[in-house]
C-alpha cells in the first residue's frame, strides 16, 4: 500500500496533502472542526479519516454539487425498455 492509498493518516500526513505546513493544519483545525472537518478517531490511534476529510475540502471548495444529484436522473428508454 503506498503512502496515499492510507484511509487513516496523522495531522502531519493530513496537512501534507492539503499542501500546508503541520503547523498552520495544527492551528486552524479547531476552526475546521467547528464548520465540520472530520475530528480525529479515537479507535484509529487518533488519526483523521482521509476520505472523510477529503470530502470536506472538496464541499468546501464548492465541489459537493458534483456529487449531489439535485433531482431524480431521467429514466433512460433504449429499444422501447426502460433501463
Amino acid at each position: 500500500m503506498s503512502k496515499s492509498d492510507k484511509l487513516f493518516v496523522t495531522d502531519a500526513e493530513c496537512a501534507a496533502r492539503i499542501g500546508i505546513s503541520t503547523e498552520d493544519f495544527k492551528a486552524m483545525l479547531p476552526t475546521l472542526e467547528k464548520s465540520g472537518f472530520p475530528v480525529k478517531d479515537p479507535l484509529f490511534n487518533e488519526m483523521h479519516y482521509w476520505p472523510a476529510a477529503k470530502a470536506y475540502l472538496d464541499k468546501r471548495a464548492g465541489l459537493a454539487s458534483s456529487f449531489t444529484r439535485r433531482r431524480p436522473p431521467e429514466p433512460v428508454v433504449k429499444d422501447g425498455k426502460l433501463w
